[in-house]
């Protein structure tokens, strides 16, 4: 019986321009770092690296933990050490990264074997919380790990991405509104339009060739093609002068990462730094200050100590 388990979740990248709700992709880097330690009763929260509630029912960790604890009828209680390296509100799936990371330390710590769909259920509660709605994409990616097609019924598809492909993220400084992933969904109409919906299909048909194909240009050439980024690159300042940068610069694709306002670029390695820089530079001359990394596609979530 483990007493104490420390788990990384990483962060993730949703909608990939092509599959809104549906495509999803883990990142190398940033990491959330989560310690779980039995306790005789209740839950108890701390947290490290950001300014969130540490209430458990108003964070996502504590609300996961105690579905899972509800759900799986477990006994005693549990203490949790939250430390954020995912960072809160950018786009890169940082309530998905605790809340998988939740799961993951609790089905470990307990011996639970919760099947993929379970743990995929019980992350969503985490997003839920952060968002009003159980958005199951970038939990499912950072649950796993690498790009994700991921259905309704919690079922997912995973697969294997390019030989070589890198990633840009820059987030960009902005005042967003506080709920800024419910202010991100208003801002999509509710029906396309014949012609919005064929590019979608066709966006999204050619994303999953290039994955089969072994391609980073049509892996890119499909995150051009989303509708999404159409309707909410208005909250972006200088967002075409920024993706006209990185094609310039030799980005395959460029995208609004999840509800944003992180800008992602899938690059060949060698193309890599030209593009990050040119997008840092771009948002620059917009009067935007900036700031990203580069990374690569990452794996699941993992218990990396245990006792």
């Amino acid at each position: 019986m483990r007493s104490r388990v420390i788990v990384e979740a990483p962060a993730s990248s949703a909608n990939l321009g092509a599959g809104f709700d549906v495509f999803a992709l883990a990142l190398g880097r940033p990491k959330d770092r989560l310690k779980l330690t039995r306790t005789k009763s209740g839950i108890e929260l701390s947290v490290l690296g950001a300014k969130l509630p540490t209430t458990p029912q108003r964070n996502v960790v504590g609300a996961v933990t105690r579905a899972v604890m509800t759900g799986e009828k477990v006994r005693g209680g549990v203490l949790l050490t939250l430390r954020k390296g995912v960072p809160v509100g950018a786009g890169l799936g940082s309530s998905a990264a605790s809340s998988a990371a939740a799961v993951v330390g609790m089905n470990a710590l307990f011996d639970l074997e919760l099947p993929n769909k379970k743990q995929i259920e019980y992350a969503g509660v985490g997003e839920r919380i952060a968002s009003g709605a159980a958005h199951y994409d970038n939990v499912t990616a950072s649950l796993f790990g690498g790009f994700v097609l991921v259905s309704k019924d919690k079922s997912f598809t995973r697969i294997d991405t390019p030989h070589g492909l890198v990633l840009c993220l820059v987030v960009p400084r902005l005042k967003l509104p506080l709920q800024k992933t419910r202010f991100a969904r208003s801002l999509l109409p509710k029906r396309l339009s014949v012609d919005e919906a064929v590019a979608a299909v066709n966006a999204a048909s050619r994303m999953v060739y290039g994955l089969a194909q072994n391609s980073i240009e049509e892996f890119g050439a499909a995150m051009n093609g989303g509708f999404v980024d159409h309707y909410r690159s208005v909250m972006i300042p200088g967002f075409e002068h920024v993706k006209e940068a990185a094609m310039k610069s030799g980005a395959a694709g460029v995208c609004i990462s999840g509800a944003g306002p992180a800008m992602l670029a899938a690059a060949k390695r060698s193309k890599a730094k030209n593009v990050f820089d040119s997008m840092t530079d771009a948002f620059e001359k917009e009067g935007v200050k900036s700031e990203g990394f580069i990374t690569r596609v990452g794996g699941g979530s993992r218990v990396i100590e245990q006792e």
